[in-house]
This record gives structure tokens, sequence and C-alpha cells, in this order.
């Protein structure tokens, strides 16, 4: 019988690692009253190098042989900065040499329930007189969720046609939801799998509970016979996210069945956006039927390996030889996210099975054939940084704005429970959250309010937040190294119940939020998630007391602040400066790096700024009376 729904957990969306490219320039700096969001990592070694065989963005490939010929559809291309197109087409004379099709959208249209613009991975096949095409989008209406449609086309470059005015599938408690009951974050990734000893035919998908802090579920459902619609409102769950490699997240499936009737399904896992991300496979007796077994709980069956970082979206097929080949699509090199002028091109492996073991285990290597079209960046200067601004937080929840900073509101004139520890910033800057010692959190501007620690007796106080890349969630740091995760936050872990000798007095998200560090007042660093232990300084009596941390860009580093205007680097943190030795009105109470990582702003309790790198003085509230100390420092 199918697993029962694992208990809820925090998870952080799909969605939220990959956005077009116009969005993510928006989203360059989600800086937190305690850090700022990096925007690269590096992928771990492997023993074989890897080169695409499509050129430029294609994430999530999809392909099918028609006559003779193979046609590749993908996720809208996330790195062109002028034209959307919903749905792109490449062909193949042989499923190695592609051409890429740039200008046509198969699917230029969607359907009447979805917002354009956000179109993710296909599933094309044919049902005898047309094909259809099942694809992801987001919901025009509230809730927001990404669902399934389905689209028709008599040509197998389309383009397709979608005349629906609700989804096929989507679990997110409003439109049409097969599921068990309740809301499930919405479905995507489709896959259409189509039984060859049977005829029959199967819609395959992820609810996308890390969207909503549900765990994440590979679903199935028979399709009808023209592959249109299921047939059951009852699915069957294959998968669930019981590994720790995937970090709370599995997507993008795809089911295999081989010529002796052995059915595998293959999977991304982990965080899109980071080089952890990586491919497992689980083994399944009935095929779509039943519950699969996961077959990867030590680790994936491909992960990032010379040539490519983050390995995902899978989809196998057949050569004109034989062999089976896998598709996926993985950030070229070690150059990860958009922002950085990555890209997610197709790259190509062989697929063979080892029939000595049960089931025959899948192996991967890189098709001979492919890496001959390399997927060259295209122009890429990154998006324009936006104009420099920060807000400076007192404790009695004053709010100061400064250059770009917009001010929302504060709770300067309101009596409060507790003290103000922290602010930051929405991704767009049109709002922020402040958060006070006891956990309560206020929201302004378009800042939304996911919850709170405010009514529960706390085992220490809160010290600073972090808010999550897209804005739909945040996290609570206290200063025994509890975190309290809400919204899309995901869990990566905390110290709580470790008896720290020092309390956590400063905190850092790791790339695109896939992770956290923490700080004690010795100078102890926890790394979570995806965050990477850099080193700490050996202690920090006295003046030395740690206030703030902030991570580099790359990920690979971070600044920790101290009380007197020390600041330590650690990682590829470059030295740009510190107040060290010069009399200061106030302690420092935090740092925070400006967007491209070149530098970072200082803030005194005494409402002084100063300013290191490329930082610049946009003014204070240095000599100037205040009602409150300054607590924290967030820039645009």
């Amino acid at each position: 019988m199918p697993p029962s729904p694992p208990t809820p957990r925090w998870h952080r969306s799909r969605r939220t690692t990959t956005a077009t490219f116009s969005l993510l320039a928006a989203l360059v700096s989600v800086v937190s009253a305690v850090s700022s969001i990096e925007l690269a990592t590096a992928p771990a070694a492997g023993a074989a190098s890897w080169g695409p065989v499509h050129a430029g963005d294609f994430p999530d490939p999809s392909i099918l042989q028609w006559n003779g010929s193979y046609y590749a559809f993908a996720t809208q291309n996330f790195a062109a900065a002028s034209q959307t197109i919903n749905i792109q087409e490449s062909t193949s004379p042989d499923g190695v040499n592609w051409t890429p099709l740039p200008g046509r959208d198969a699917l230029p249209t969607v359907g009447a329930w979805a917002k354009p613009g956000d179109t993710w991975a296909p599933s094309v096949a044919f049902n005898g007189s047309e094909f259809v095409m099942y694809y992801s989008a987001t919901e025009a209406t509230a809730p927001g969720d990404q669902c399934i449609g389905v689209a028709t086309s008599h040509t197998p470059l389309g383009p397709y046609t979608d005349n629906s005015s609700v989804p096929v599938v989507c679990q997110d408690g409003v439109y049409f939801s097969p599921t068990v009951g309740g809301s499930y974050g919405g479905s995507i990734d489709p896959d259409i799998f189509t039984n060859t000893s049977t005829g029959s035919s199967w819609l395959i998908w992820k609810s996308d509970g890390n969207h909503v802090g549900e765990s994440t579920i590979i679903w199935s459902v028979p399709l009808a016979a023209n592959l249109l619609a299921p047939t059951s409102t009852d699915p069957t769950q294959l998968l669930a996210d019981d590994a720790p490699w995937q970090s709370g997240i599995i997507e993008g499936p795809d089911m295999v069945q081989t010529q002796t009737n052995v059915y595998y399904l293959f999977y991304g896992g982990s965080d899109e956006g980071a080089s952890t991300y990586a491919i497992g496979w689980a083994s399944c007796p009935s095929g779509p039927a039943a519950a699969c077994s996961e077959q990867s709980s030590s680790g994936p069956l491909l992960a990032s390996a010379p040539g490519m970082s983050g390995p995902g979206g899978p989809d196998v097929f057949k050569l004109p030889t034989g062999q089976f080949a896998m598709a996926f699509a993985a950030w070229q090199g070690t150059t990860i996210g958009y922002l950085s002028c990555g890209i997610r091109p197709m790259y190509l492996a062989d697929l063979s099975f080892d029939t000595g073991v049960t089931p025959p285990t899948p192996s991967l290597t890189p098709d001979p054939a492919g890496g001959t079209s390399p997927a060259a960046n295209p122009t890429c200067p990154g998006p324009s940084p936006p104009p420099p601004g920060y807000w400076q937080v007192a404790s009695d929840g004053g709010v100061f704005t400064f250059g770009a900073a917009g001010f929302y509101g504060s709770t300067g004139s309101m009596r409060l429970n507790k003290p103000v520890v922290g602010l930051a910033p929405t991704p767009d800057h049109r709002g922020y959250w402040l958060v006070a010692s006891d956990g309560g959190v206020f929201a302004f501007g378009d800042a939304g309010f996911y919850g709170s620690t405010g009514s529960i007796v706390l085992n220490k106080p809160v010290i600073g937040m972090i808010a999550t890349l897209d804005g739909h969630g945040y996290w609570l740091i206290a200063s025994d190294g509890g975190v309290f995760a809400y919204g899309d936050a995901t869990f990566y872990g905390s110290a709580g119940s470790d008896n720290l000798a020092y309390p956590v007095t400063a905190a850092a998200p790791s790339f695109l939020g896939g992770g956290y560090w923490m700080a004690d007042a010795n100078g102890q660093v926890l790394p979570y998630g995806n965050a990477v232990f850099e080193g700490q300084p050996a202690f920090a009596p006295g003046g030395y007391r740690i206030t703030g941390m902030t991570g580099t860009r790359s990920s690979n580093g971070y600044w920790l602040a101290s009380a007197n205007g020390n600041v330590a680097g650690f990682g590829d943190a470059a030295p740009y400066g510190s107040m060290y030795g010069q009399a200061l009105n106030g302690p420092v109470v935090g740092i925070t790096a400006t967007p491209d990582g070149a530098g970072y702003w200082l803030q005194g309790s005494d409402g002084g700024i100063f300013t290191f790198g490329d930082a610049p003085f946009l003014g204070s509230m240095g000599g100037l009376p205040l009602n409150a100390p300054m607590v924290g420092i967030a820039s645009t």
C-alpha cells in the first residue's frame, strides 16, 4: 500500500531556487539584520568530465522521438533578458546533436487559469491522433501555487493550445485536487509514462509541499487513453523525501521501463539552485501502480562533477542504436545562479544497468558523442545592482532610512512587550519585518506575516531574523541556537539542545537560503544545510564579542564583526577594513554586505555608520539624540 504522508517539515520551494531573469534581478540582495544572501557555490569533484550537448539555457528537458526525429522541450529560458518563451524547443536527427529553435514557443499562450511567463517542466507524448503536452505554471488567482495543465497540437513542434479554464492537477485545496485531502502546495513537474506491455498511461508528478512547509511527494494517477485527463481522483504515492541528501525536496520525476519490465523512477533532489542538487533513483516493482522503493538513501546516482554542477530534471529516452540515454540539465561548470551569469544547458548520459544484482543497478556516464556543442554563456554583465540604501533599527522599533531604503512604518511609538532586536527587508525592498526578543514579528509594507514565537515561552531570547529569498518566510534565531522556521523557510537544524558555552549573537543565510550559519559571542561558527564551515577565530574575549555576521557573494566565506569594531574574514571574505583600535561612541552591533559583496557597512549602537570597500556612506543617526540604542542594520 502507498506510504503515509511524512510528518510536515519546513522546506523551501523549487520556485524560490529559480525564477525569471527579471525577477532575479530584483532579488539581487535579500539582506537581514544579521546578513545578506549569497549568490554562488561550487560543485563537488567527480571522476567524469561533462560537456553540454545543447547551446544555451535549457532546463528540465523532455525528449520526444517521432518518425525518426527527436524533439526536445524545456522550461522557459531564464537566461534570456528580453524575450519570454513559455516552452523552448529544439530538434535533433539522432538525439545527440541538437539544433535550438530560438524565438519559437511551443506554448505561446498558457491556459486561462495560469500566468504567462512562469512555465516549467513540460512532458510531451503522442496519443495516436495528436500530441499532448503537460506543463507546470503558476495560478493566475489565489493562492498562486503552481499547477499542471494540458495542451494539444497536431504537429510535434506545436503550437500547443490549452483551452481549459482550470488546471488538470493542482493540490492547492482550491482547484481539482487528486489527493488524500488538504493542500500540498500545488503540483509541478508532470511526466507522461506509457507502459509498453499493457498500453496503459499514467501521469506522474511532484506535490510542491516545500512551497508551503510540507514534505514533498511524487504521485501517479492513470490517464485516459487519449492522455488528456486522469481517470481517477485517488492517486498513488510513489516516493517521499526521506533521504538526508535530498534536503527535504524530491522533484522532476521520470519513470523508465526496461525490456525486461523492470521499472525505475529517476528524480532530482535537494536545492535546485546549489551544487547539492543531484539525481537519485528508486525501484518500482509495480511500475506507477504502487509505491516505489528508494535506492539512493546513502547518496545520489549522479551529483556535481567536473564540467557541471547540480544535475537534475532527468528524462530517459532511446538513441537510434537502442542505447538508453538520459537528458538532464545542470549549471554549466561551477557558475551557479542566473544572477552570477550561470546557465543550465542540457547534458546527455548513457544509462546502463548492472544485471548482476536485483534490482539491476543503473549507472550514468557521459555520452561519448556528447559535449560537441558547448554552451557558451550569453553576454551577461549581470543585473544592475539596486540603488544603495540601508535601514537602521533601534531597540524600540524605531526605523531610520537612508539612500534608497524606504520607510514603511515602525513600532517606535508602540508599547512593546520586549525590545526589537533586528530588521529584515522583503526582496523588492518595499517592506520589512521587525523582530523582538520574545520572537514577536511586526510586518510593514509588503512584508507578510507568517508566524512568530510572541506567545510562546522561549528558553532563550531571539537575537535576530533572516528572510527567505522570495520573502514568503523567515527564520528566527535564538541566543541558545534555537531556530524557528516560518512560511517557506526550511528548517536545516539548530543548536537549541547543544548547551552552548556562549550565546549565539549572529547568523547569516548561505547560498539562496539553502542553509545558514550561526556564530556565538566567542566566535564559534555553526553551519547548517549547505552552509560550509570556513573557519572561526580561536576565541573572542572581552571587546571581541561577536555581534554580527554576513556572508560573501560566493557563499564560500563570511565576515564576523565584533563589538569593538574588529572585522574578521574567513574563506574568500576579503579584508576591507574595520574600526578596531579607533574610539567608538558605542559598540558595533551589526554588519551587512553590499549587494556585490565588495564591501560592507558596520552599525554602531549610537547610530554611527562605518563604510568599507564599495559601501557608500548615505547618512546615519550618529551624533543625534536617540530614544533607544540601535540594534541592527539591513541594506537594499
